[in-house]
């Protein structure tokens, strides 16, 4: 099912993986159980990225945009920003946003690589890289495995958290968490460890 044009009712009652799901081209629904964040991970995590004064917070690699568009519903106040590389899903999920009439929330086509990381209160990580080194964890086709870039990628990010002020926060879902520098420590976990709640300390 395509997104309508009509304003679409989305709130914290309709929430839910099968909702959000059918707005996305059939060939992005399939790939939802891998590569999107559950609607119950997205539930958990807002509220730690937001805790306080945090006000911005950044998915790196933002994919479909799905925990952006679900949190964002959540947490009115927030002000969250997708960065992702490839265009196609930056377009789809501006127009998916558009449509949610989520005023705060944007979509960045950039290397997330590029990003002044201070900006940010807060930051979510789903395994951006993970396509880099799996065959069976690419949603861009045309990449091929490199594992120097992944390494690279990952030293990059962790200085770029490493420079981030204390108190920073950070939420990982899956993945070996290497790029998480040893000055966050882990507060908590959940999904059987594949959650992690990180603060700079």
């Amino acid at each position: 099912m395509q997104p309508s044009t009509n304003p679409i009712l989305f709130d914290q009652q309709t929430i839910s993986d099968e909702w959000i799901d059918q707005l996305y081209p059939i060939k992005l629904q399939k790939l939802s159980g891998t590569h999107w964040t559950p609607v119950e991970v997205a539930k958990k995590a807002i509220p730690f990225l937001t805790e306080g004064k945090r006000q911005r917070v950044l998915d790196l690699g933002s994919g479909s945009g799905k925990f952006c568009l679900v949190a964002a519903t959540l947490c009115k106040d927030a002000q969250l920003v997708g960065v992702e590389q490839q265009e196609n899903l930056v377009r789809l999920s501006r127009k998916i946003a558009a449509e949610l009439q989520l005023e705060n929330l944007t979509f960045l086509h950039s290397n997330l690589l590029d990003l002044d990381f201070n900006q940010y209160d807060s930051f979510y990580f789903f395994n951006a890289f993970e396509e880099l080194i799996n065959l069976k964890d690419r949603v861009d086709k045309s990449k091929e495995l490199d594992e120097i870039t992944h390494q690279s990628y990952i030293q990059v990010i962790g200085q770029k958290f490493e420079q981030t002020p204390q108190n920073t926060r950070i939420v990982t879902y899956c993945g070996e968490c290497d790029e998480i520098p040893d000055s966050f420590v882990l507060v908590h976990t959940g999904n059987k460890g594949k959650l992690k709640f990180w603060e700079k300390r």
